[in-house]
Parts: C-alpha cells; structure tokens; sequence
C-alpha cells in the first residue's frame, strides 16, 4: 500500500503597495494516493466540475478530484478563525462549515457567529449542488473575512448546516471567483468587495500552478494584478461571453490535420482537474490520438508500452491570435496497478451546457498548469500565456516507451493513481 503524502498549504499575503505587494495565495497542492477500492459507500468524493443548477441538468458522475486541488487559508471573524479553502473559478459564493453542522463535518474548522464580533445576520438561504449530487446548504451571514492582512468587512457568505461528499477532501470551504449570476441573489461575492472596497489596484485575479508535485510552494493565486515571474512571452486575451462562468470562445481545437471542434467555447475552471470536452468531439480526439475508451473508469488508454513517444500527436488549442500545445507527457496520466502501468489521457467526454444550452469545453487543472491564467472582471475578458512550468515533465517508469529515441530519466510518481482508484463509475 503506498503511502499518503501532504504538502501543507501555507498563506503569504503583504500590504498593497505596489505590484510586488499585491495580495497574494502561495498554493500548495495537498495529494493523497488512497489504496484501490471499486465499491466506494457513503458519501461521494466532491467532482471535479462545479455546476449549480444554473446549466442544463447535468447527469453524469465525473472523476473527482478529493486529492487532487489547490487550496489556501483565509480567516473569518473576529476574533479570526482559520479555513483552509479550495479557490474555484467554476463557482460564486463562499462557504465554510457552521459549528450547528455535525457528523458530516468532522475534521472540518468550523464557524460559529456567537464567538464572533464582527458577525451580522443575514438570513438568506443558500444550497449548492455540485455534478457528483454533493452539496453543501445553510444560511448565509455577513462577518469580515481575512485573506493575510487584508479584510474584506461585512462579507456575505454561507455557513453550511449540511454538506454531503466532502468528507474525504482536507478543505474546509469553497470560495468561488465566477461572475455575481453564479452565486446567490442578493450576495456581493468576496472578489468584488475587494474592488468595491478599495482593498486591490484592478480588478484582477490570476492563477500559477506547477506541476510538479515536488515543487515549494505549488502555485500562487494573487489579487489585483499579473506575476510575470510566472510566465514567459506574451499574453493571449480572449473577450468573456456570458458573465457567468468565464467562458470564450476557442477558434478550435487540432490534432495532426484533424480539426477537433471549430468555434468552441470553452471555460477555465480551477475546480475542474481533466479537460472536458463534448462526448463526440472527445471521441474523435481520441482516435485521432490513438487512444481506446475504457469503461471501468471513463477514461481513454493508450499503449504506452510499445509505442513510441514520437507516435504521439500533439494537442492544439487555437485561443485569439495564439496556439496552446500540449505534447504527449502533458496529457498522459500514468499509473501502476499491480506492477502493470496503465496510461490514460487527461481528456474526458461529458455534455455539459452552458447557460444558453451551448455545448462547452472545460479547460481544468492539466490545462492551467502549463498556462498561467488571467481572469480580468474590469475588461470582461481572460487572459493566457505559457506557464514557467511548462516544460516540467512528469516522472514515468524507465519499461515505458521502451522502443523510444529520446532519452528521458524515468521514475514512478504515484500522483496520478487516486484517477482510477476513486473513477468506479461508468459514463454513459
């Protein structure tokens, strides 16, 4: 049985005084690899979307992401009590654990308004569903939320009563940075009360995320401006076309000379481990790839026993006047299962509707890993450019490949298992 490792998540925020200044989140990536189990009872592992109703129903169960997620610590209250957050694009309001909630809450920080001075009655109801039918419901209060030093004062957001399928994951809340119609009607999400308090120059976030899983800190997460320690070469914007998730539209999505789709949209969601896409065109990615559907865990395979790495096409993502390429150690997830490897692609069918019932793609973690991603409330519009990171590889087992002419140092990282061992679900 291989063992859990952690990697804390720690907070480094300064005074806004300058670009170098500006509020920011070190992110650490908290990884489990939990041991292989097909028949998981009771509550669910959170999925790796993050859709509340707003959107066509969605009825698939999708891979989840219990130990795969950025996160980071805010406080609330005064006197401050600590949260460790997951910071989600794919979703609007705050939430943390109240101290009414009970069992389904244990060995979560949790908020109690009575010990807080600061805190005001709200009294608006709140619930979110997610696409795995977890949950989290209560109520909502005003108190001032801390993120470093910088308070954010009379934040609404919501104390759960209930939450269902969080008990595995090691966040407490969720604080959600989509557009206002995501959230809750009558709320002021946190990020603009941040602008409209005057606590941050622009009214922009963006997000680093390394890959690597070695790598101290994990990625960053600031408020109010761009690192460009964290990127080279320029920025590719592309304009938001429904204020609600932040969603724009791809020219289209290539491999070798097959178009994928043509005038796609797509979203850049954090809470979102794999790229989604739409069943047929994610089909057609695959056969194009070469890759075959395995049913036991909804994901596609490929030989990557025999196969040279040569063999393997690049993926392409035409966004404005830019190409985004991931090449094949980019989009290949590798496992051991039984002294056997096994490879999947981070690519997965699903049809998931935006707000007018469009068929979207979802840009999730393996894409934002190589792209450091800017999301820009002021100009409506999101921005990318090729992550610092981008050419970190992951580590795979020196058998793998073995006919192939590049010479690369292989080793096992067991990262990438949980994908499978928690996957028990087929999508039809």
């Amino acid at each position: 049985m291989l063992n859990l490792y952690i990697i804390v998540f720690l907070l480094l925020i300064t005074n806004i005084s300058s670009s170098s200044d500006l509020p920011r989140i070190s992110c650490y990536r908290i990884s489990g690899v939990p041991t292989r189990n097909n028949d998981i009872e009771g509550e669910t592992y959170k999925s790796s979307l993050r859709f509340i109703g707003k959107t066509s129903p969605v009825t698939e169960i999708l891979i989840n992401q219990a130990n795969f997620y950025w996160i980071g610590l805010i406080s609330i209250g005064t006197p401050k009590r600590t949260f460790r957050i997951d910071f989600d694009t794919g979703s609007t309001d705050l939430w943390v654990p109240s101290i009414q909630c009970h069992s389904s809450c244990e060995n979560k920080a949790k908020y109690d308004s009575n010990k807080s001075n600061t805190s005001r009655a709200n009294g608006a109801a709140f619930r979110i569903v997610y696409g795995d039918g977890s949950f989290a419901n209560g109520v909502f209060v005003n108190d001032t939320v801390t993120i470093g030093n910088l308070s954010i004062l009379n934040q609404a957001f919501a104390q759960a009563k209930n939450i269902s399928g969080f008990s595995t994951s090691t966040f407490d809340g969720v604080l959600g940075l989509a557009y206002s119609s995501l959230g809750t009607s009558g709320q002021t999400s946190i990020f603009y009360n941040m602008w409209q308090q005057g606590l941050i120059t622009n009214p922009i976030f963006s997000f680093y995320f390394n890959p690597d899983p070695d790598a101290y800190p994990g990625g960053e997460l600031i408020f109010g401006d761009v690192d460009p320690t964290k990127y080279s070469g320029s920025i590719t914007y592309a304009n938001v076309i429904i204020h609600a998730y932040w969603e724009f539209m791809m020219n289209n999505i290539q491999v070798n000379n097959t178009i994928i789709c043509s005038n796609c949209r797509a979203i850049l969601d954090t809470g979102t481990t794999l790229i989604i896409g739409p069943k047929i065109q994610i089909a057609l990615l695959h056969r194009t790839i070469g890759a075959i559907f395995d049913e036991e865990t909804g994901l596609y395979m490929v030989d990557c026993y025999t196969r040279l790495l040569s063999s393997f096409p690049d993926v392409n993502f035409s966004i404005g006047n830019s190409t985004f390429t991931l090449s094949v150690l980019q989009y290949l997830l590798i496992f051991n299962d039984d002294d056997k490897y096994i490879c999947y692609t981070v690519f997965q069918g699903v049809n998931l509707h935006d707000n007018t019932g469009a068929l979207i793609w979802i840009l999730g973690d393996y894409f934002l890993n190589r792209f450091y991603s800017i999301y820009d409330l002021n100009l409506n519009r999101i921005g990318l450019a090729k992550s610092i990171s981008y050419d970190y590889f992951q580590l795979s087992p020196i058998s793998l490949f073995t006919y192939s002419n590049k010479t690369i140092q292989f080793s096992f990282n067991p990262i990438f298992i949980w994908l499978l061992f928690v996957c028990n679900i087929l999508l039809k």
